[in-house]
């Protein structure tokens, strides 16, 4: 039906090629099946419009390509097109998909014909819009110039780099090619949308080349030339690539080469294309298989939205709840809760509006007891009984008000690093701690971020640059540490600002105290490298009830000292 709703999931490819791994997708939609492929560097995100317009005739399903937005990786530095193929189709057995009809846009597109030409019984028919055809000259400058390596720097400046490098691809094609023959003339996006797609870009980090290297180097024409079943080649009229059309010169009868027109005219036309060749119904979605020895992701189903999850349930015994910091998501904490695999059955809950978590609380102005009221309804959902919660943060103070409302649920509480401002300190952070941070076109507000971040390691608060307010510890400034800080930050979309805000509104003393006087069992925890540790253990001093915990500097090593106290 129109505007039925889009939903995220994991499959599992447990025995594939290259090995155990995991494929994000989304899904709505009902009926005939047909599969999307995304353009590089973004992920099925890019494919929203295209699922909105389609779900009223197909059941889509959009998979984010190995290394793109949350799937893994194939761990490769190098892969063809073929392998991308061969890929999707591994991920078509985990979902129990014998045949569909595939769609594509841009590399999606080589991905779609280098199915349909590699494994034509799987394919019902292909659609390729925006498809490429280089000569080998093109190829050999485009490779050469096109994928510079991506990664962090100490100061921020391959942030800056990006920006400019997403703008500057809807200016020129190749993005590199600073001349009137390579100048382009649509609407450059806004900075919003251009921030969008380079969130997605930060999610693929240097794998982008792979993907993007296997669809310039393709045999496009060859695949054409040998294609067996039905495949329609388009582009949009403003599409660049629109002009390689004519370049295709000996392709199969089974081939229909097709200029599109606007946006919608376009989708029409494959649309219509796809109808008339009776893709099979889809399959009923299936939950992730469990990985031995390994985290999975999963999706969370809490009716007005989806929580992720990170999780693995192979071990006996009470579960682990863990919660991320203000600043986080489940991929902050992965280390602490890879940690209690084999050792306890653990789940990582990436709160409302988090990481890659829909915001249910949809306020500006939610409290620690709304978070609180969240992970109940998840807890329940998921029907774990009673747990221990390791909250970091703001998270441990997600987890002391979920024991204050349903001591049933809740077994230990171990709060890992809290900060002791209140009063003055606390309206102060309120004021100046939270700065709203939005794109512009110059991209500064990159910068703004990536120093945000990475003074959280060197000062504390982060705001006040003084000797006194230096934190005294070796710095936790890696540029990967800051950098997926950053993406954490513009990935919360606001949902940070407000979890701090809540956090620096709880009245934490009187609720630790609280808890301690009803006999709960709470742990205050610190590494040697926690910026907030001094903090924490003044903060143990305030409570003496509670078990205090110096933890190792390797999160990974936290479970098996946190465990002594969590029996």
């Amino acid at each position: 039906m129109p505007g039925s709703v889009i939903t995220r999931h994991f499959a599992t490819i447990t025995k594939g090629r290259w090995g155990a791994r995991q494929v994000h997708y989304r899904r709505a939609g009902s009926g005939p099946l047909v599969i999307l492929f995304h353009q590089s560097p973004l992920s099925s995100r890019d494919m929203l419009a295209t699922i909105e317009r389609w779900t009223s005739h197909f059941t889509c399903i959009a998979p984010d390509s190995p290394g793109f937005g949350l799937s893994d990786p194939l761990g490769v530095k190098v892969a063809s097109m073929k392998d991308f193929a061969d890929a999707a189709v591994e991920f078509m057995d985990a979902l129990g998909i014998k045949r569909a009809a595939v769609y594509g846009f841009h590399t999606g597109a080589m991905i779609s014909a280098a199915l349909a030409a590699a494994h034509p019984e799987r394919i019902t028919c292909a659609v390729g819009n925006g498809y490429v055809m280089m000569s080998d000259k093109e190829k050999r400058d485009i490779v050469r110039h096109y994928l510079p390596s991506f990664k962090p720097s100490w100061d921020g400046s391959h942030l800056a780099w990006l920006w400019s490098r997403m703008r500057e691809q809807t200016i020129f094609f190749p993005w590199y090619a600073k001349k009137l023959a390579n100048r382009l003339y649509n609407n450059v996006p806004s900075p919003a949308i251009l921030h969008t797609a380079l969130l997605d870009f930060i999610r693929s980090g240097d794998h982008y080349r792979v993907g993007y290297r296997a669809a310039f180097l393709m045999k496009s024409d060859r695949a054409l030339q040998n294609m067996r079943v039905p495949m329609l080649v388009t582009a949009y009229a403003s599409d660049v690539l629109a002009t390689h059309l004519p370049r295709i010169k000996r392709a199969s009868r089974r081939v229909t080469i097709q200029r599109g027109g606007s946006f919608e005219e376009t989708h029409d036309l494959c649309r219509f294309y796809i109808s008339a060749h009776r893709p099979p119904k889809a399959p009923a979605a299936l939950s992730p298989t469990a990985l031995s020895g390994k985290l999975i992701q999963d999706y969370l189903h809490l009716g007005s939205g989806q929580l992720r999850l990170l999780k693995n349930l192979e071990a006996k015994g009470r579960p682990v709840l863990v919660l991320h910091n203000a600043l986080g998501s489940n991929d902050s904490v992965h280390d602490v809760v890879k940690g209690f695999i084999g050792r306890r059955p653990v789940i990582a809950l990436e709160l409302p509006g988090h990481g890659e978590s829909d915001d249910l609380l949809q306020s500006q102005k939610s409290s620690i007891e709304d978070y609180a009221n969240v992970v109940r309804r998840a807890l329940a959902t998921m029907d774990l009984g009673q747990v221990d919660i390791v909250g970091l943060g703001f998270g441990g103070l997600v987890g002391l008000e979920v024991a204050l409302r349903h001591r049933s649920s809740v077994n230990v509480v171990a709060l890992v690093g809290v900060v002791d401002l209140e009063g003055r300190r606390a309206k102060e952070f309120l004021a100046m701690g939270t700065p709203d941070i939005n794109p512009d076109w110059f991209g500064g507000y990159l910068l703004n971020a990536w120093h945000l971040v990475r003074d959280q390691g060197l000062f504390s608060p982060w705001y006040a640059h003084t000797g006194s307010s230096a934190i005294r510890q070796e710095p936790q400034v890696a540029p990967a540490r800051v950098h997926r800080g950053v993406l954490d930050l513009f990935r919360s979309n606001g949902a940070w600002q407000r979890a701090f805000r809540a956090q620096y509104s709880y009245p934490w003393r009187k609720k630790l105290k609280l808890a301690t006087q009803k006999s709960y069992r709470i742990i205050l925890a610190a590494s040697a490298i926690e910026p907030l540790r001094e903090s924490t253990w003044r903060v143990a001093e305030a409570v003496p009830e509670a078990v205090k915990v110096a933890l190792p500097d390797s999160e990974r090593r936290w479970a098996a000292s946190l465990l002594k106290s969590l029996a």
